[in-house]
């Protein structure tokens, strides 16, 4: 009994490789189809929001309108003619130079000048200078004290008689009183 235990795992292995062999005919495929019909993706949802509601602000409201309004304005008014300088009434202003209505609209709200843009150039090369003076004159001064072995000196400050008076009372206040924190009476 011991010996059949022993050699029927061994013989149950040799005839199911020879019994249990595969036919060498081709078994048909059980499904013939394509791939996976729903495969696993990471969700577009905000991805796509994002770009729809982009694409609605930037080119929706944003740059169509705006197409549309400079092809309106060239298309109805055209560039601007060159005229003589008024030498009566009013001078005209900075922005009815401008080629355009639409650059004249800009250089009105939001350009500047030539009379203003020249000005804020010299106090710009103004403040400038300035500084420019400045820094050669700390170099100048740098440059001193490195050659005669000299430093950084303070001029002499007077000192009030209120502020010794003060300095005394502070000092009296301090020898007499105990507890930095205490409040006695004097």
């Amino acid at each position: 009994m011991a010996l059949l235990s022993k050699m029927a795992p061994a013989a149950a292995c040799a005839c199911r490789s020879f019994l249990l062999k595969p036919s060498t005919s081709l078994i048909p495929a059980i499904r013939s189809s394509h791939a996976a019909v729903f495969r696993k993706r990471p969700g577009q949802l905000i991805v796509n929001r994002i770009k729809d509601v982009c694409h609605f602000y930037f080119i929706g409201i944003g740059f169509l309108p705006v197409l549309f309004c400079l092809a309106y304005n060239h298309i109805v008014y055209g560039t601007c003619e060159l005229k003589d300088y008024p030498t009566e009434g009013n001078p005209p202003h900075h922005w009815q130079f401008e080629r355009t209505p639409i650059r004249q609209w800009w250089a009105k709200w939001f350009g500047v000048s030539d009379v203003e843009h020249h000005e804020r150039n010299l106090a710009y090369y103004e403040k400038q200078g300035i500084l420019a003076r400045w820094r050669q004159i700390e170099q100048r001064v740098k440059h001193l004290e490195g050659e005669r072995w000299d430093y950084k000196g303070w001029s002499y400050q007077p000192v009030s008689s209120t502020w010794v008076d003060y300095g005394r009372w502070h000092a009296l206040r301090m020898r007499d009183q105990y507890e930095q924190h205490g409040h006695y009476a004097q």
